[in-house]
């Protein structure tokens, strides 16, 4: 049934309205995230919590889970430096996942200058994970973390 919905909701035609993500709440079901946002989402991410990650563009981004709506995001733009001959922006990109998932955070910069403007992304970072011990180690065994910082 999900997969029907995730496949209606991807096939679903329109423009996503200026204040349809504005509108949505915690509690919404799928079918009402669709007519909020005008469309479908551009592209979805499923996790093994049977919750899926709905991207509307890299600006937005709602997580689902038993047609729910749970959580939402969206690109966050600042300023770092912004100076009538340079200015500086750091974006970081709108980003859905459960709790306790690893997922890839995208971050951008942008440098505009008389000369030209200049964008570049800095790679992507992964955010903190829960690390678990393997089901066949005994408690109390010294377990390694998954992503190690050396």
């Amino acid at each position: 049934m999900r997969t029907v919905l995730l496949v209606a909701a991807l096939a679903a035609s329109g423009c996503a309205g200026p204040g349809g993500f504005q509108k949505l709440y915690p509690g919404m079901t799928s079918r009402e995230v669709v007519e909020a946002m005008g469309q479908g989402p551009t592209r979805a991410h499923e996790f093994p919590d049977r919750s899926s990650a709905w991207y509307y563009g890299d600006d937005q981004c709602v997580l689902m889970r038993e047609d729910k709506l749970v959580a939402k995001s969206t690109t966050r733009e600042r300023t770092a430096v912004d100076t009538p001959i340079v200015s500086i922006r750091d974006t970081a990109k709108a980003v859905c996942a459960p709790e306790g998932y690893a997922i890839e955070t995208r971050d951008e910069q942008r440098i505009d200058t008389p000369f030209g403007s200049f964008k570049s992304s800095l790679g992507s970072t992964k955010a903190p994970r829960k690390s678990t011990p393997p089901a066949d180690s005994a408690p109390g065994a010294d377990t390694q973390p998954d992503d190690a910082p050396y």
